[in-house]
């Protein structure tokens, strides 16, 4: 019996081999015209006439397996290949869900006690990735706390940002124009005389050309006259105006320099420009 079994088992690994070598096998060399096959049918043991049982008796002593054994065991694999697709079809309906159930979540975490150094000069939302194709974590409105941590590293136009959301805190990015100093809250930048100032990093005295140490991004800082300018262009995009007067933008300079262009207008209108150029080492 024992040696009846291992000849089965035997046969079963041959015919397995020859099943998807054969069937699954797009090779051309293979391909033969199409003609109609009768549906294969696992007629089990009992269930066969006894010159079926002879037949597959006497393949079986030659180490052979009959054509009905063949097509069982055929049967068989095709039943457990659709049972681990099914189960890989199962288990990757689980990881979507898990995405789609972290995504919802977004970066929210227990905010504790911790002390937001920034606001929000605008009302704004708040995005998973630095992109406002992204999905929106929160929103926030003019005033609201915000905790900064840094500027993207691949866009500095983005802040990474903690804000509070209900009872818990999102994680997120924001435009960098909407984040301002808490401390800036109730200051006034003062320009003297100037309708336009750059404070950070400092110009020159001709108000013509600003160096700094290395290439990289960095940030400008200045400010505008009060109640002189409404609003801000800086190399054709537009730049919040804080409420004390300040402004600031990121730029990216390289080893050959860049080049700032500002506009400040009132009620549309272009009252002064500003345009001067960053150069790298001295």
């Amino acid at each position: 019996m024992i040696k009846k079994l291992k000849i089965i088992f035997s046969s079963l690994f041959v015919v397995s081999i020859v099943y998807f070598t054969f069937v699954f096998s797009s090779n051309e060399a293979f391909a033969h015209p199409s003609k109609k096959h009768k549906p294969m049918v696992c007629i089990l043991e009992e269930d066969r006439t006894q010159g079926q049982k002879q037949t597959c008796k006497t393949a079986l002593f030659f180490h052979r397996l009959c054509k009905l054994d063949q097509d069982c065991a055929i049967l068989e694999l095709e039943k457990r290949k659709q049972e681990l697709e099914d189960k890989e079809k199962e288990i990757q309906a689980k990881e979507d869900e898990i995405k789609e159930l972290e995504d919802e979540i977004g970066g929210l975490a227990d905010c504790g006690d911790i002390p937001f150094n920034h606001k929000a000069s605008s009302s704004a939302k708040i995005y998973q990735k630095p992109s406002s194709n992204s999905k929106v974590v929160a929103e926030v409105k003019k005033g609201q706390e915000l905790l900064f941590f840094a500027p993207a590293q691949k866009d500095p136009k983005w802040s990474y940002v903690k804000v509070k959301n209900d009872n818990s805190c999102a994680d997120g990015y924001i435009k960098q124009k909407f984040v301002i100093k808490k401390e800036s809250e109730d200051k006034v930048v003062k320009v003297g005389p100037k309708l336009i100032k750059i404070t950070d990093p400092v110009l020159s005295d001709d108000e013509k050309l600003m160096i700094i140490d290395a290439e990289g991004t960095i940030s400008v800082s200045g400010a505008i006259q009060e109640g002189k300018i409404d609003k801000i262009m800086i190399n054709d995009e537009e730049e919040i105006i804080n409420s004390d007067n300040s402004f600031s933008f990121v730029i990216f300079v390289p080893k050959s320099g860049a080049e700032v262009r500002i506009i400040g207008s009132k009620n549309d209108k272009k009252i002064k420009e500003l345009i001067f150029k960053i150069k790298v080492g001295k």
